[in-house]
Parts: C-alpha cells; sequence; structure tokens
C-alpha cells in the first residue's frame, strides 16, 4: 500500500479526521458543521468554507481560544481558502492554551461525524456499502483510510495520470464531483441513471436500466461502435505514423494503456504496437516480427513469442510470452529495450522464484497493481505475482493439476486439502479495491480473487456453458476472455457469443451491452460478422480483449475476427 503525507500550512488549520477529501473538497458550500476543537484548546463551532453563494465561514475554537475558519488565503474550497462571491473566511487562532473540544465534521448537518461503512476493516471490499478499498483495518495512512476510502498519492492533482501509484485519473484538481475523485480515482456512474434526465457524469439516460438498447444501466456508455485502428477483414502489419487509417492489426491480442496511448500485444505478428488515443497513429515499439525469444536494447530488433497479456505502470510494459513462458519487460523510453524478467523458458513447472529461478506454466492475463503485476498460468492452473521491485515470483491462488473449481483460500491461508481451485483461468482485470477479477475461460465463470483476505470466489456464472443476463451465478458466462473494469462495472469479451458483458461489481448484475447472442455457441453453431451500431445492433467476430481508457471515457474491442480495434462510446 502506498503511504500518504498530509503536509500542514499556517497555524490554528484544523485538521479534520477521517474523510479522503483533499484540497477545496473537505468543504461544502452553505452547510455548518459541528463543534471542534484541538486538544490542548477550549472547543468552538467550525463552519464550512466559505463558498459562492454569500454564506460565511464559521469559527472553530483553536487551542488558545482563538477562531479558526478555512486555511487563510485564496479561493474557497481550496487548501488555500479565502472567500468567493463575497463569502468571508474566518480567522485563524493560535495553537496554545486550554481542554479539547469535539469533533465535527465539515459541511455535516448538525454535526454529524460521518461514520465509516458497517464492515469497514473486515478485508472485504462491500462496494455496495460505500467502500473502496478494505484492507483489514480502519488505519489511514497506508494507501487506505480509516472509512475504507482509497487514500490520495503525493502526485494526485498534478495532471498527470500516475499509473504507478495506482491512479484512474487525474484532472489537476482536488474537486469531488468532477468524475475524477478528490483521490484522483474515477468517481462511481449510475446513481441516477433510469431517471430519463441526463445528470453529472452521465453521457445518456433513457429513462431505463436496460443494456444495449442506447444507453447502458450506468448511463456511461450508448454503446455507439466505430473502427479505431484497422480496415475490417484485411489482416496484416502496417503501422500508421499519422493516423491515416491505413494500419494492419493481425486479430488476436492484448491492450494496456496510459492516459495517451493504448499498447496492443499484437499476437500473430510478435509485435508490441504503441497507438495514439488523439490522433489513431499506429507504431510498434517492440518485436521484430519473428517468433523466438531474443532480448535487446532496442526494442525492434529483440524476438518475442505470442504475446498473450501486457500491463503497465506508465514507465515501462510486461508482456506475458507465452511461447517462452517468460516475462518481457520493454522499456516505454526509446529505443524501448526489452528484458526477460522472470520465467527461463521452461513450460512445465509452477516453481516460484527470482527471475530466471521462476518457472510458468503457460502465461496470461497480465494487470499491474499496487506495485505488482499479477498473472495467470492457464495450465497451472494458478494465479501468481511478480514484484519487479524484487524479481519474485509467488503462487498466489490454484493448486498444480487441480480443476475442481472450487471456492476456497489461496496459498497464503489455505492448505491442500481446501484450496481455491480454477478451471482455466486466462484473463484478468482489478478495480483498485485489492479485488482481481478473473475470466475462467473453459470453466464458464468469472472468479474473484481478494487480495487481502487471500480467497478466491465466485463472482458470476455458474459453470454451465451457455448464455444469460443474470445476477452472479444466476447468469450463465459463455467462455470469457478479456476483462476490463471502469471502478463501478466489469466488462469482458464473450469471443464465442460475439458479445461484449456488462456486470455491475456491487451487486454482480450480469447484462449485454454489445451485440446479440446466439445462444447456440456451446453446439459450435454461432457465426460471427461485422457492423457497426448501436449496442445490440453491432455486430462483432471473436470480440479477444477490452479496455476502459478513462482520460476518453471510452471502452476498446479488439474485434479479433475482423482484424479491427474499435471504439465505444
Amino acid at each position: 500500500m502506498r503511504s500518504v503525507s498530509i503536509v500542514g500550512g499556517l497555524a490554528g488549520v484544523l485538521l479534520l479526521l477521517g474523510l479522503p477529501r483533499c484540497g477545496g473538497d473537505e468543504f461544502v458550500s452553505g452547510s455548518s458543521s459541528g463543534t471542534a476543537g484541538v486538544a490542548g484548546g477550549s472547543s468552538g463551532r467550525a463552519g464550512a468554507a466559505a463558498t459562492a453563494g454569500g454564506d460565511t465561514a464559521g469559527n472553530a475554537g483553536s487551542p488558545a481560544g482563538g477562531n479558526a475558519g478555512v486555511p487563510v488565503g485564496g479561493t474557497s474550497g481550496s487548501p488555500s481558502g479565502g472567500t468567493s462571491g463575497g463569502s468571508t473566511a474566518g480567522a485563524a487562532g493560535a495553537p496554545t492554551g486550554g481542554a479539547s473540544g469535539s469533533a465535527g465534521v465539515p459541511g455535516g448537518a448538525g454535526g454529524v461525524v460521518v461514520a465509516p461503512p458497517p464492515n469497514c476493516g473486515d478485508g472485504n471490499v462491500d462496494l455496495a456499502e460505500g467502500e473502496q478499498c478494505d484492507d483489514a483495518n480502519q488505519t489511514g495512512g497506508d494507501g487506505c483510510d480509516a472509512r475504507c476510502q482509497i487514500e490520495a498519492a503525493p502526485t494526485c492533482g498534478d495532471s498527470r495520470l500516475d499509473l504507478a501509484n495506482d491512479e484512474q485519473c487525474d484532472d489537476g484538481n482536488h474537486h469531488a464531483g468532477d468524475g475524477c475523485s478528490p483521490t484522483c480515482q474515477v468517481e462511481e456512474v449510475g446513481a441516477q441513471c433510469g431517471n430519463d434526465s441526463v445528470e453529472g457524469h452521465e453521457v445518456c439516460d433513457d429513462g431505463n436500466l436496460t443494456n444495449g438498447d442506447g444507453c447502458n444501466p450506468t448511463c456511461n456508455l450508448t454503446g455507439t461502435t466505430s473502427v479505431f485502428v484497422g480496415q475490417p477483414g484485411q489482416g496484416g502489419f502496417v503501422d500508421d505514423a499519422t493516423g491515416a487509417g491505413i494500419a494492419r492489426i493481425g486479430g488476436s491480442g492484448a491492450l494496456a494503456a496510459d492516459a495517451q496511448n493504448l499498447y496492443f500485444a499484437d499476437s500473430p505478428n510478435s509485435r508490441v504496437r504503441r497507438i495514439e488515443v488523439a490522433t489513431g497513429a499506429v507504431e510498434t515499439i517492440a518485436g521484430d516480427g519473428n517468433q523466438g525469444w531474443v532480448d535487446d536494447p532496442d526494442g525492434v530488433r529483440a524476438s518475442l513469442g505470442a504475446v498473450e497479456g501486457i500491463a503497465t505502470d506508465g514507465a515501462r510494459l510486461w508482456v506475458g510470452d507465452q511461447s517462452n513462458c517468460v516475462i518481457r519487460e520493454i522499456s516505454l523510453t526509446p529505443p524501448h529495450a526489452v528484458t526477460s524478467v522472470a520465467g527461463n523458458g521452461s513450460c512445465n513447472a509452477n516453481t516460484d522464484g527470482v527471475g530466471s529461478n521462476a518457472e510458468l506454466m503457460g502465461l496470461r492475463g497480465l494487470i499491474y497493481w499496487n506495485g505488482i503485476v499479477y498473472f495467470l498460468c492457464p495450465d497451472g492452473p494458478t494465479l501468481r505475482s511478480f514484484d519487479p521491485g524484487t524479481g519474485q515470483v509467488t503462487t498466489l491462488a490454484g493448486e498444480v493439476g487441480q480443476i475442481t473449481g472450487r471456492d476456497g483460500p489461496g496459498v497464503r491461508t489455505g492448505s491442500s486439502g481446501n484450496y481455491g481451485h480454477f478451471v482455466s483461468p486466462r484473463y484478468m482485470a482489478h478495480d483498485n479495491s485489492g479485488v482481481l477479477y478473473i475470466a475462467e475461460t473453459n470453466g464458464n465463470r468469472v472468479r474473484a480473487y481478494n487480495t487481502v483476505t487471500d480467497y478466491l470466489s465466485t463472482f458470476a456464472g455458474d459453470s454451465s456453458c451457455g448464455y444469460a443476463d443474470g445476477v452472479g451465478t444466476s447468469a450463465r458466462v459463455q467462455r470469457a476472455r478479456g476483462m476490463t473494469s471502469d471502478g463501478t462495472s466489469l466488462y469482458w469479451a464473450e469471443f464465442n457469443e460475439h458479445t461484449v458483458r456488462q456486470a455491475n461489481l456491487a451487486t454482480a448484475d450480469v447484462t449485454t451491452l454489445l451485440g446479440t447472442p446466439c445462444g447456440t455457441a456451446c453446439s459450435g453453431t454461432c457465426t460471427g460478422g461485422y457492423a457497426e451500431g448501436v449496442g445490440s445492433a453491432a455486430v462483432f467476430n471473436g470480440p479477444y480483449d477490452v479496455l476502459y481508457h478513462h482520460p476518453s471515457a471510452s471502452l476498446y474491442v479488439v474485434d479479433s475476427g475482423n482484424y479491427v480495434i474499435r471504439r465505444v462510446q
């Protein structure tokens, strides 16, 4: 977990505990907070920060009995406080003197302290109760605060997306309600969805929660598709330096992203391509097109195998080289040096160890979260981790040779008699909460692994081959593949049914976002096609991977049979 420090300003600033907001978002216009005092001082009233509309910030008893409003100077609601729209901030008192008072919460009605969610601290992330994280304690400063809210990284608010510190967005401020939270997490969408009025961060609202009809159940996607990269039906390898629409891709592959670019592990071409989101320009940064295992300081002189997973921290890429059973690291600084960092080419054992001492049984589904690369060995079948700092590879869940698919503890807390087991785990996503979601392709389920409690459970699907929308295990999932999350929902590709599914993370309600299922894929008779459209009217041919890109508010789909990457808005 990342550590967070709060830097103090002028004397007498009232420090308010238990709120994840920083900057101006601690204060709400026009509300007074409860009584507050500072240890060693006389208690007083803490008013909300003055904001536009003519409200006056209240006074708080400082240790010397002085008055403390918002921090001094500047505009209202920011760390510098001050006046806005004719409102006046209170004066600051000096830090000396008498007895402490009781703490109020800024912006609260009548001084009501905002309590943590009822199950905060149990290690399970209860999204429906308002938790964003749960690290099994109620201690702040460890990345997950006392109210189970994600804490801001030191870089939050600098207008640069810092993936290494798990930022999902960074809009250059610490304001709530603008789509990017004060802790640089994408704010939850869908709370008002279905009332037939486009509000807040909604891009649509058609008065219902039906998916595939031009507005999804969270009102953040209309489901309108378009070609982003490639030419429908024309595979191959062509870069496109200017975004002129001439690029060709191999079809299947995996996606990762930073703020400006998508990175495509183009498996048939044994290359890694960079795609500029703003223009669609495509450039190869690693791989010479020859399947092999050759590292090189110049990325395009290195040889890669079938690349089946990709992840980034914004400075490096990690690619799962499925053919060679090694993790390759690619620098995002030109000339994009390629280095093997884990595995030794042996694909027959699930041996933990450092660097080349580790052995990997297949390699798919790479993701990066909280300083660690997580990946799947489908031939194990196991979930494992790679620490870029030490090179250590560790098995987290699953047991070699065991494909019972049962729920149960991972390696850290379980034993060979009760481990949770996988059936062909191949793709993975996370939502920044500490829970990893895993597409169990041949097991026809979506699993969830809690990194805090070390428990493997079933999120959706009943393991039966079929296709049905529904909640949790009442839904049927047909060979799920690539996965992604926007923080509110999980999305995944269903390759054989030629659809893209959406599941609400808080409720596990599974619906169909894109395409119309055949319902016959289990018998092998479902045929794909190609058509741009909206929601259920769009037609796909073997969707392979999906990625939600927060800066462009778009979902990208690798449509393998049509040799294109499609954009969904």
